[in-house]
Protein backbone atom coordinates (compact mmCIF):
# COMPACT_ATOMS: atom_id res chain seq x y z
CA UNK A 1 0.00 0.00 0.00
CA UNK A 2 3.00 2.44 0.82
CA UNK A 3 4.52 1.74 -2.76
CA UNK A 4 1.23 2.47 -3.88
CA UNK A 5 0.98 5.67 -2.29
CA UNK A 6 4.38 6.74 -2.83
CA UNK A 7 3.84 5.90 -6.86
CA UNK A 8 0.73 8.27 -6.80
CA UNK A 9 2.93 10.88 -5.04
CA UNK A 10 5.46 10.62 -7.77
CA UNK A 11 3.36 10.52 -10.65
CA UNK A 12 1.50 13.39 -8.98
CA UNK A 13 4.35 15.33 -9.05
CA UNK A 14 5.37 14.80 -12.37
CA UNK A 15 2.31 16.23 -13.44
CA UNK A 16 2.55 18.99 -11.21
CA UNK A 17 6.00 19.91 -13.07
CA UNK A 18 5.05 19.43 -16.51
CA UNK A 19 1.87 20.80 -16.19
CA UNK A 20 1.42 25.04 -18.20
CA UNK A 21 -0.36 27.51 -17.19
CA UNK A 22 -1.54 29.07 -19.87
CA UNK A 23 -1.53 32.85 -19.49
CA UNK A 24 -4.65 34.80 -20.81
CA UNK A 25 -4.42 37.61 -22.53
CA UNK A 26 -4.63 40.90 -20.74
CA UNK A 27 -6.53 43.30 -23.31
CA UNK A 28 -4.52 47.00 -23.14
CA UNK A 29 -6.38 49.86 -24.55
CA UNK A 30 -5.58 50.57 -27.65
CA UNK A 31 -4.59 54.10 -28.30
CA UNK A 32 -4.77 55.82 -31.09
CA UNK A 33 -2.47 58.29 -32.50
CA UNK A 34 -4.98 59.92 -34.86
CA UNK A 35 -9.06 59.79 -33.34
CA UNK A 36 -11.09 59.97 -35.80
CA UNK A 37 -12.56 63.10 -33.84
CA UNK A 38 -9.58 65.05 -35.36
CA UNK A 39 -9.56 64.08 -38.52
CA UNK A 40 -10.02 66.49 -41.16
CA UNK A 41 -13.40 66.15 -42.90
CA UNK A 42 -14.28 67.39 -46.65
CA UNK A 43 -16.08 69.82 -45.35
CA UNK A 44 -13.45 71.50 -43.71
CA UNK A 45 -10.82 71.27 -46.56
CA UNK A 46 -10.36 72.60 -49.88
CA UNK A 47 -7.96 71.64 -52.49
CA UNK A 48 -5.69 73.68 -54.79
CA UNK A 49 -3.86 73.22 -58.07
CA UNK A 50 0.03 72.96 -57.73
CA UNK A 51 2.49 74.01 -59.70
CA UNK A 52 2.42 71.84 -63.25
CA UNK A 53 5.69 71.09 -65.09
CA UNK A 54 6.61 68.43 -68.24
CA UNK A 55 10.23 66.74 -69.31
CA UNK A 56 11.10 63.25 -70.88
CA UNK A 57 7.43 62.08 -71.03
CA UNK A 58 6.28 62.80 -68.36
CA UNK A 59 4.06 65.46 -66.39
CA UNK A 60 4.38 66.68 -62.76
CA UNK A 61 2.75 68.44 -59.97
CA UNK A 62 4.34 69.60 -57.36
CA UNK A 63 2.66 71.15 -54.24
CA UNK A 64 -1.17 70.23 -54.40
CA UNK A 65 -2.84 70.77 -51.14
CA UNK A 66 -5.78 70.30 -48.90
CA UNK A 67 -6.61 73.90 -47.02
CA UNK A 68 -7.58 73.79 -43.79
CA UNK A 69 -10.99 76.04 -44.10
CA UNK A 70 -11.92 75.61 -40.77
CA UNK A 71 -11.69 77.34 -37.35
CA UNK A 72 -10.17 73.91 -36.00
CA UNK A 73 -7.04 71.64 -36.15
CA UNK A 74 -7.65 68.31 -37.89
CA UNK A 75 -5.47 66.02 -38.95
CA UNK A 76 -4.53 63.65 -42.46
CA UNK A 77 -2.63 61.19 -42.86
CA UNK A 78 -1.75 58.64 -45.64
CA UNK A 79 -2.44 59.10 -49.63
CA UNK A 80 -5.06 60.67 -51.40
CA UNK A 81 -7.44 59.19 -53.68
CA UNK A 82 -8.01 60.67 -57.00
CA UNK A 83 -11.31 60.27 -59.80
CA UNK A 84 -11.28 61.99 -63.40
CA UNK A 85 -14.74 62.95 -64.79
CA UNK A 86 -15.51 63.86 -68.46
CA UNK A 87 -17.33 66.77 -69.12
CA UNK A 88 -20.46 65.29 -68.85
CA UNK A 89 -19.89 63.73 -65.01
CA UNK A 90 -18.87 60.04 -66.37
CA UNK A 91 -16.28 58.72 -64.69
CA UNK A 92 -13.11 58.11 -67.04
CA UNK A 93 -10.23 55.00 -65.98
CA UNK A 94 -8.39 56.12 -63.17
CA UNK A 95 -5.42 54.12 -61.68
CA UNK A 96 -3.71 55.64 -58.38
CA UNK A 97 -0.10 53.90 -57.08
CA UNK A 98 1.83 55.72 -54.46
CA UNK A 99 5.11 57.27 -55.16
CA UNK A 100 7.66 59.19 -52.92
CA UNK A 101 7.15 62.99 -53.62
CA UNK A 102 9.45 65.61 -55.48
CA UNK A 103 9.58 67.86 -52.26
CA UNK A 104 10.32 65.02 -49.62
CA UNK A 105 10.67 61.45 -51.47
CA UNK A 106 12.35 59.36 -49.09
CA UNK A 107 9.78 60.80 -46.32
CA UNK A 108 7.68 58.16 -44.62
CA UNK A 109 4.01 58.56 -44.43
CA UNK A 110 3.36 60.37 -41.52
CA UNK A 111 0.77 62.18 -39.81
CA UNK A 112 -0.11 65.84 -40.35
CA UNK A 113 -1.57 68.40 -38.59
CA UNK A 114 -3.18 71.50 -40.03
CA UNK A 115 -4.06 74.08 -37.86
CA UNK A 116 -6.63 76.59 -39.55
CA UNK A 117 -5.53 77.92 -43.34
CA UNK A 118 -2.46 75.47 -43.25
CA UNK A 119 -2.20 73.23 -46.16
CA UNK A 120 -1.60 69.68 -46.29
CA UNK A 121 0.71 69.14 -49.63
CA UNK A 122 0.89 66.06 -51.99
CA UNK A 123 2.60 65.48 -55.60
CA UNK A 124 1.45 63.77 -58.78
CA UNK A 125 3.10 62.09 -61.35
CA UNK A 126 1.70 60.73 -65.20
CA UNK A 127 2.75 59.79 -68.17
CA UNK A 128 1.74 62.24 -71.12
CA UNK A 129 1.42 60.94 -74.98
CA UNK A 130 5.06 60.79 -75.57
CA UNK A 131 5.81 57.20 -76.63
CA UNK A 132 2.50 55.79 -77.62
CA UNK A 133 2.63 56.86 -81.29
CA UNK A 134 -1.50 57.09 -82.58
CA UNK A 135 -2.97 55.67 -78.97
CA UNK A 136 -5.15 57.95 -77.20
CA UNK A 137 -6.16 58.41 -73.84
CA UNK A 138 -9.53 60.71 -72.95
CA UNK A 139 -8.90 63.81 -71.27
CA UNK A 140 -10.64 65.09 -67.72
CA UNK A 141 -12.78 68.07 -67.26
CA UNK A 142 -12.75 67.94 -63.67
CA UNK A 143 -10.42 65.59 -61.47
CA UNK A 144 -12.25 64.88 -57.74
CA UNK A 145 -9.51 64.21 -54.94
CA UNK A 146 -10.90 62.13 -51.87
CA UNK A 147 -8.45 63.04 -48.71
CA UNK A 148 -7.69 60.37 -46.57
CA UNK A 149 -9.93 58.77 -44.31
CA UNK A 150 -12.56 60.42 -46.21
CA UNK A 151 -15.26 59.72 -48.38
CA UNK A 152 -16.60 62.52 -50.03
CA UNK A 153 -14.52 64.50 -52.95
CA UNK A 154 -13.29 67.62 -53.27
CA UNK A 155 -13.24 68.48 -57.47
CA UNK A 156 -11.43 70.51 -58.78
CA UNK A 157 -12.16 71.63 -62.56
CA UNK A 158 -8.57 70.37 -64.43
CA UNK A 159 -8.07 68.84 -67.67
CA UNK A 160 -5.56 66.51 -67.95
CA UNK A 161 -4.74 63.54 -69.79
CA UNK A 162 -2.41 60.84 -68.33
CA UNK A 163 -1.47 57.65 -70.20
CA UNK A 164 0.11 54.92 -68.49
CA UNK A 165 1.54 51.19 -69.59
CA UNK A 166 4.49 52.11 -70.93
CA UNK A 167 4.09 50.80 -74.45
CA UNK A 168 1.52 51.08 -77.13
CA UNK A 169 0.46 47.26 -76.85
CA UNK A 170 0.10 47.71 -72.81
CA UNK A 171 -1.76 51.09 -72.87
CA UNK A 172 -3.51 51.98 -69.45
CA UNK A 173 -5.05 55.13 -69.49
CA UNK A 174 -5.23 56.89 -66.17
CA UNK A 175 -2.26 56.04 -64.95
CA UNK A 176 -1.44 58.54 -61.92
CA UNK A 177 1.09 58.59 -59.09
CA UNK A 178 0.18 60.65 -55.71
CA UNK A 179 2.85 61.10 -52.89
CA UNK A 180 2.09 61.17 -48.91
CA UNK A 181 0.92 63.97 -47.53
CA UNK A 182 3.51 66.04 -46.28
CA UNK A 183 3.93 69.71 -44.84
CA UNK A 184 5.48 72.30 -46.59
Amino acid sequence: MLIIALAGIILLSGCASTAKTIPTATPTPSSTANPASLMCDSSQLSIQLGAQDAAMGSRGVTGMSFVNTSAKSCTLEGYPNLQMFDSAGKALPTHVSHFGSFAAPNTPVGLVTLTPGAQAKFDLLYAAQTGYGNAYCPTSSKVAFTPPGSKIALTLDWKIQPYGGGSIQKLRCGEIKVSPLYVP
